[in-house]
């Protein structure tokens, strides 16, 4: 059976990054590198990579986790990346969609590895 309080937690976890996407999507506008995109899924990536990495040294439990994972859902935006990588590329703008892509998956994957490494470490891993 579903924890109807844990349902409403993972909700309100995942609007409230919603709203903060919203919020520093709002103040980065965008230009042809959309920064304000990249900020959110670089911070968002970080901060999972940290979640994770205090979860596997034990430092959080589980549904604190699992909130910051609802928060980072609600943060992110890999749509909004699809999204403007079509763009470009439907302007033919192969190269810049490309960039685009690449930047934020293998900034996203380092970004979590430090989190997750760096707070290990810390934390006592």
């Amino acid at each position: 059976m579903i924890d109807v309080w844990w349902l409403a937690a993972q909700i309100l976890a995942g609007g409230l990054g919603a709203v903060a996407r919203f919020g520093v999507m709002a103040i980065i506008r965008p230009g042809v590198w959309s920064w304000g995109l990249f900020a959110v899924n670089a911070a968002g990536s970080l901060v999972v990579g940290a979640a994770a990495g205090a979860f596997t040294v034990q430092a959080l439990d589980w549904t604190i986790v699992a909130l910051v994972l609802g928060f980072a859902a609600g943060f992110t935006t890999f749509s909004t990346l699809t999204v403007t990588a079509a763009q470009h590329i439907e302007r033919r703008e192969i190269r810049t969609g490309a960039i685009i892509v690449t930047a934020h998956v293998v900034v996203g994957i380092a970004l979590a590895a430090v989190g997750y490494i760096s707070t290990s470490m810390l934390l006592g891993a």
